[in-house]
């Protein structure tokens, strides 16, 4: 009887709170900014609950999605697989590879320049493979199309954020490059 009780006042609970809107009090009634959050679950992380309730931002959402996620013990495999809303930040893999971009456009600087006005060469291909590029002579077309532009400056932080500009403002690009 102790456990049916229970039971009901946890679901009225739950049902109450999925009834409220407005800004997510988190479960112990501190707020949280959603503008934070990019991934597509809330706060009760990845899962099969992220998956059943989505990004909810209710507390009584989050709690079932949470109490799903707790039961069925999927939180381990979906990290693991990538699955169930479990995926990595882009935003650090990005961080990385601007890094790289800089760290290698600083060393090449010279060698970069003379194989983008050729729009081919072994330093086109490696900053195709450190974009996450799958077509580096398309890249090395566009790279030299816009020359003038990316060589304007000495900085190799200028010259890399050019390139990078230079795919991002390309649909074809943009969609084949993992910036």
């Amino acid at each position: 009887m102790k456990r049916l009780l229970i039971v009901v006042i946890a679901a009225s609970v739950s049902v109450t709170a999925l009834a409220q809107s407005g800004k997510n009090t988190g479960l112990i009634g501190g707020a949280v900014d959603q503008s934070k959050q990019s991934a597509a679950y809330g706060m009760a992380g990845c899962g099969l609950g992220s998956v059943l309730f989505g990004e909810t931002e209710s507390r009584g959402g989050q709690i079932l999605a949470s109490t799903t996620n707790g039961i069925y013990g999927n939180n381990t495999f979906g990290m693991s697989s990538g699955t169930s809303n479990c995926v990595p930040d882009n935003s650090a893999t990005s961080a990385a590879m601007r890094k790289n971009m800089e760290m290698f456009v600083a060393a090449n600087k010279e060698s970069l320049a003379n194989d983008v006005a050729k729009s081919n060469g072994e330093t086109i291909t490696a900053i195709s493979n450190i974009m996450g590029c799958t077509d580096s002579s398309y890249l090395g077309a566009k790279l030299q199309a816009r020359y003038e532009t990316i060589f304007a400056t000495k900085e190799a932080t200028q010259v890399s954020e050019s390139m990078m500009t230079t795919v991002a403002s390309d649909r074809y690009l943009a969609e084949t490059c993992k910036l």
